[in-house]
């Protein structure tokens, strides 16, 4: 289960370290950009990964002007476990190690099963979402032990509780949440923390670059900014937290869901409007 962040913000001590080495995949939009952003503020150096070069280095730019002192544009599909082995090493040759990864790359669709025409989406999903992920830690996981430092985990809620017109989504969710919680089993968080973040609905460019989504589908008011998900973000990494949930509303469903699953659902299926 998660750590609650309200009572995380007020208990936990801040275990921010200065200067640290950052690599941040998915970095080229919404939530993955924003945490780079904000890392560039603290002043950390920071390697950017994602598939276009080109935004990558419109945010390296921005980043440097943020205060960064250093700051790599590195192309890389996570889908190719050769490019995310490159990616460790690049970094490690140019940061001299890696503090904290940050794994966010991912994709979605969004669409009812008994819809579903082509089953390869399925795959592609996985390929990013769950090995995209994989690869990664895999190749990172030594530095990060040699550092003692940090898996910062991109999940979502999706990955927590099954929903509505998310069955590829929430498969690779689920798959993520379950690789790291094991992962860590096998770790001493206090040697290298693993932080997984489940964020509800968020305000990017996710849905509307679904590789299949419902015709006529809206945005979601109830969406939260990026901003506000990236600040309850780095406050569980910066005290190593487990794992959390956000906003309150969806900690006590997932809290709640175990007790009384057909209560939790049917709201679920009432908000997805089915």
């Amino acid at each position: 289960m998660g750590n609650n962040l309200t009572l995380l913000k007020l208990f936990a001590v801040s275990e921010v370290k200065e200067n640290s080495r950052v690599v941040i995949t998915g970095a080229s939009s919404g939530i993955g950009k924003e945490i780079a952003l904000q890392y560039a503020k603290r002043k950390y150096s920071l390697v950017l990964a994602g598939r276009q070069l080109d935004t990558l280095q419109a945010i390296q730019e921005q980043c440097l002007k943020l205060g960064s002192p250093k700051v790599l544009a590195k192309e890389t599909d996570v889908t190719i476990e050769s490019q995310c082995k490159d990616l460790i090493n690049f970094s490690v040759e140019n940061l001299d190690g890696i503090d904290i990864l940050v794994l966010c790359a991912g994709i979605s669709a969004y669409q009812l099963f008994e819809n579903v025409s082509d089953l390869s989406v399925y795959e592609k999903i996985m390929q990013t979402n769950y090995y995209g992920y994989l690869y990664c830690a895999f190749h990172g996981l030594p530095h990060l032990k040699k550092s003692r430092g940090q898996i910062l985990v991109i999940s979502s809620i999706s990955g927590e509780i099954g929903l509505p017109f998310r069955t590829a989504y929430c498969a690779s969710k689920f798959a993520v949440t379950g690789f790291f919680e094991a992962l860590r089993s096998e770790l001493n968080q206090d040697e290298l923390a693993i932080t997984i973040v489940c964020p509800p609905s968020v305000r990017t460019n996710l849905r509307n670059n679904s590789l299949v989504k419902v015709d006529g589908d809206k945005d979601n008011e109830n969406r939260i900014s990026v901003e506000n998900c990236v600040a309850n973000i780095l406050a569980a990494a910066d005290r190593r937290a487990r794992k959390i949930y956000f906003p309150f509303k969806v900690y006590f469903a997932a809290y709640l869901r175990p007790f009384l699953p057909d209560f939790v659902d049917k709201k679920l299926k009432k908000a997805a409007r089915l």
